[in-house]
This record gives C-alpha cells, sequence and structure tokens, in this order.
C-alpha cells in the first residue's frame, strides 16, 4: 500500500503532532538539545493556538514520560476537578449538564500545572523559549486552514452567543475563511505570563480575570477553585499483548479501554487472520463493545469510587467472556454521547527520553466560553459529569470527570518501542488499537498503520444513537461478510476525520538503529525527524 505521506525515518529525533506549524516548532526545540518534554510542551503551546478548537491552556492534559536515564515511565495526570462549590443543587430539574456556555466550564482546566511539573522533571530549556513560537502566532496571527474554518462555521451560532469567543474566532460576525489571520493578542499576553513568571501564574494570576468573566456570565468556577489546583505524578497501568508491554494512564483516564480491548484480541489469533479479513474486524468490533461495557460501570474519578483495576485487566475476565461475544454480533453496549476535540503528541529525543501527550478542550471550541481579557477559551469536560447520584461518574464537587484522553506506549523486551495516540472521544482506545494490531501483529510500519482503514462504535457528537462505521478503503467483500453476521456497518468515505487525527513514533533500538513516525492524513498534521 502507498501511503499519502512517507514514514519518517530520523536517527536523532522525531516530532509527530496534528498541525505542521506545531511539529516544526516543537523539532526546532530538538535541534537546540532540548528533551521530549520541553519539544512537548512547545508542540502543545503552539498548537493550542494554531488549532484552538482542540487544544488550548483552557483544557486539560494526560502524558505518558520515559525517563531514559532512570530507564523509568511516568504517568502524569493534567485532569482539573470540579469547582469546589459546585453541586448537583445547581442543576436541579435539569437532565443533563448544558454542553456549551458558562455552566459547562466547571472543571479546572490541568493542562498548564502539567507543563509545570513536566517541566520540572524532564525540561532543560527555558519556558520562555519553549513558548516562544506559540507567543508569535498568536500576537501575529495564523492562517487558518480549512479545517480551522470550517469548525468555526459549524460552532458559528455557540461561538456568537459568548461576547469573548465571538470578539476572537468570529471575524466581524462570521467565521474565517481559509487564508485569513486569526490573531489572539489577549492569549499571547496570557502566554508571555506564563513564560516569565512560571506555569503557577496561570493559576494565581490569569485566573482571576477568568473567574471574573464566568461570574458575569454566570458560570460557576471560582479563583480559588484554580489556586488549589495541582498536577500530579501517578502509576501508569500496565498489561500485556503477545510479549508487549502495555502502558496507559490511570483513571479518570479511559486508557484502561484501550487495554481491554487488547486483553479481548489476545484470545484471538489475528495474525492469522490478516489485516483485510472480515473476521479482524469483527474480533476488533467485539472487543470494542465489550470493553466500553466494562469501562462504563466505573470509570470515573478513582478517589471517590473504587475501580476494580487489577479483576479488569486481569486476563480470566476476558478468557471467561470473550467466547459469548464472539459468537453473537447481537451483543451491544449502548455509549453515552463524547466530545470529539482533542490532540495527541508523539516525541523522541536523542537522549532516549519519549512522550505522549494528550491535551484536549473535550467538544471543538470546548464550551464556546473565551476570557476576552487573558484569550483563554474554557473546555466543557464537567459536561460529562452525570446527573444521575447513583451513577460512578455523578457530579460532585472537587471531583475529576472521567476522562476521554488517554496516552498510549508499547514496551518491547523492556525498552519503550512506540508512543501513539489520537484525536477523538469514543474514537481514541478503538484508532489506538488498530494502530497496535496493525503494527505488532501485522508488521506494518507506523504510517501505513495510522492510514489503513478504521472501524468505529459508539456516539460521536451530533448521534442520536450508536453507530458502527467502517472507512470506505477497506475492500467490499469486508462489508458484505460483516453485515452478513449481523453488523449493521455503514461505509464512511476514507479519510473520514471522525476516526480520529492519530500520531505515533516507533522508537529506535535492536529492531532499528531509526525513529519511524507517523501521521493522520485525516487531519492536518506531520511526522518530521533530524
Amino acid at each position: 500500500m502507498r501511503t499519502t505521506r512517507p514514514v519518517c525515518l530520523a536517527e536523532r529525533g522525531m516530532v509527530a503532532t496534528a498541525h505542521y506549524l506545531g511539529t516544526a516548532a516543537a523539532l526546532d526545540v530538538l535541534k537546540e538539545g532540548g528533551t521530549a518534554v520541553d519539544a512537548a510542551i512547545c508542540a502543545a503551546s503552539t498548537l493550542g493556538v494554531v488549532l484552538p478548537h482542540m487544544i488550548g491552556i483552557g483544557g486539560d492534559a494526560f502524558w505518558m514520560i520515559y525517563d531514559a536515564k532512570s530507564k523509568s515511565l511516568s504517568a502524569l495526570n493534567g485532569s482539573g476537578p470540579c469547582g469546589k462549590s459546585i453541586s448537583l443543587q445547581d442543576y436541579r430539574g435539569q437532565d443533563a449538564i448544558p454542553s456549551r456556555g458558562p455552566l459547562s466550564a466547571i472543571t479546572v482546566p490541568g493542562a498548564v500545572d502539567s507543563w509545570g511539573l513536566a517541566h520540572q522533571r524532564l525540561g532543560t530549556l527555558p519556558l520562555q523559549r519553549l513558548l516562544e513560537p506559540a507567543i508569535h502566532y498568536a500576537r501575529h496571527g495564523v492562517p487558518v486552514t480549512q479545517d480551522v474554518g470550517q469548525w468555526i462555521q459549524d460552532d458559528l451560532k455557540t461561538l456568537a452567543e459568548d461576547p469573548g469567543s465571538a470578539g476572537i474566532f468570529l471575524n466581524q460576525g462570521r467565521a474565517y475563511r481559509a487564508g485569513e489571520r486569526l490573531c489572539q493578542e489577549a492569549l499571547a499576553k496570557t502566554l508571555e505570563t506564563i513564560a516569565q513568571q512560571g506555569t503557577r501564574s496561570f493559576y494565581t494570576q490569569t485566573s482571576q480575570h477568568i473567574a471574573r468573566y464566568l461570574k458575569a456570565r454566570g458560570g460557576l468556577l471560582t479563583a480559588e477553585d484554580f489556586e488549589g489546583y495541582g498536577a500530579k505524578w501517578v502509576a501508569p497501568l500496565t498489561s500485556t499483548y503477545r510479549g508487549y508491554q502495555v502502558c496507559q494512564v490511570p483513571p479518570p483516564s479511559q486508557g484502561i479501554a484501550g487495554q481491554l480491548i487488547l486483553n479481548f484480541l489476545a484470545g484471538v489469533d489475528i495474525p492469522a487472520l490478516g489485516p483485510q479479513s472480515p473476521q479482524y474486524y469483527h474480533a476488533m468490533i467485539q472487543a470494542i463493545k465489550w470493553a466500553f461495557q466494562k469501562r462504563d460501570k466505573y470509570l470515573t474519578d478513582p478517589d471517590f469510587h473504587d475501580i476494580p483495576i487489577a479483576r479488569l485487566l486481569d486476563p480470566a475476565l476476558a478468557h471467561a467472556e470473550r467466547k459469548a461475544w464472539l459468537q453473537d454480533s447481537r451483543r451491544n453496549h449502548d455509549n453515552r454521547q463524547g466530545g470529539s476535540d482533542t490532540t495527541f503528541i508523539s516525541i523522541a529525543d536523542q537522549y532516549g527520553n519519549a512522550v505522549g501527550l494528550v491535551q484536549s478542550l473535550y467538544f471543538d471550541f470546548g464550551a464556546c466560553v473565551t476570557d476576552p481579557e487573558t484569550g483563554v477559551l474554557l473546555q466543557n469536560r464537567g459536561s460529562f459529569f452525570s446527573l444521575d447520584p447513583t451513577h460512578p461518574n455523578v457530579l460532585q464537587a472537587g471531583k475529576q470527570s472521567a476522562s476521554t484522553l488517554m496516552s498510549g506506549m508499547l514496551f518491547k523486551e523492556g525498552q519503550p518501542y512506540l508512543v501513539y495516540g489520537t484525536q477523538g472521544g469514543e474514537v481514541q482506545p478503538q484508532t489506538q488499537t488498530a494502530l497496535a494490531t496493525r503494527i505488532v501483529d501485522f508488521g506494518m510500519d507506523v504510517q501505513s498503520a495510522i492510514e489503513a482503514p478504521r472501524v468505529l462504535y459508539g456516539r460521536s457528537w451530533g448521534d442520536t444513537s450508536n453507530k458502527l462505521l467502517l472507512e470506505s478503503s477497506a475492500p467490499q467483500h469486508v462489508f458484505d461478510a460483516l453485515r452478513g453476521m449481523g453488523h449493521p456497518v455503514e461505509s464512511a468515505a476514507w479519510p473520514y476525520p471522525r476516526m480520529g487525527t492519530a500520531q505515533a513514533v516507533r522508537l529506535r533500538g535492536p529492531w532499528s538503529p531509526f525513529f519511524e513516525g507517523g501521521a493522520d492524513p485525516r487531519g492536518e498534521g506531520i511526522a518530521l525527524g533530524f
């Protein structure tokens, strides 16, 4: 198969992000001797300017960081909790938390504090240097791409309802067109403050302005909520798949869902089935359904609800239930609608360090609420909380919501092998599994694995019920056979952006002297190395 872009091979460093300007900025950091953490912060801050609907300093982040010097893997939870004065009573009489507007912006943005923790541990270049490209692009403007222009058009009505958002993301009341210049002067000033005074300034100074704007708009987050927040280091979850160690960020991240899918598939002879066999897709679909059933029963903030992680990741659980699910394609799981906009950053440096960083606003443009004084667009992650008191992810003060964000890393023979992830809520565990199986089971390079046809099961934004989609690049006989098995599969034209925009880097090791990077043609990303 000829890919839309070549697999990127390089010897000293590799970056793969969801936008070419983010990749280029991060690569410059690696060339200057910066670490993978340095480059990831540079990429994330830059992407928050050039992809404002997907990522920004008003959102959350989860990290996976491999430290070559100590030969250790760490995870970093940069997910913010619900405000301490917010309760179910604030939504009395409503069926769900609003998905947009001030009442959806109820969790503290955690990304910036996570940058600070990561930088303290493995950063070498100053924040002023790392945020330099983002500050430049915010102040002087970036060209609006077709994708960004279309997202603004899609959210035009909601953005127009918020004075701060309308003043920044609309051009005299209309959507920006591709090729026009988008400037974010207020955001540039905020990024300069972070660069000069450190990441905590966001929580002690910037937050004051954000809280005032939210209060004026009827919001509930306070400056005290920001001041009391801190990202935290957490132990990665580990499991195995065909001799590889699978590592994910623990709850409230949904990383465990990706591990559950692989646990299910470990009992199926995937290599013998082949990458274009109906049986491969059938096994994938049933594994996804099974894993999502487990995920949605338990996933929430582990500080508020007991999650039986050891039992869920015990291969015996998948072994006991696999046959019944494979034999009956009518077994389904009705997913709750979730957000779709996120971005994944995959980086490896010349020192042997590796980083997988996933950062998000949850929905496209998050809550569609932007403080005009600071330029901070706020996430709506808190809208995923349930208002059902019996639900594990019920809204509670100080609680982190279950999160669609996940960052994957594979180890081979004790060495980091693959850093992989994607944009898209329900998509993330499905696409991560597609990459893992195609690379591990079928021997594909990362670019070929990214471009191969993918399935999507569940409810994306705008869907009223679960759907099962398969990209049209899959052979027709696969569609026919799956329908014959009882799968109501629909065709989605390749490349289909709702399948996620994935990035991946395979590290150098005994298997190859070169880093191998790939980025998704379903988005605007690129992989570059040196």
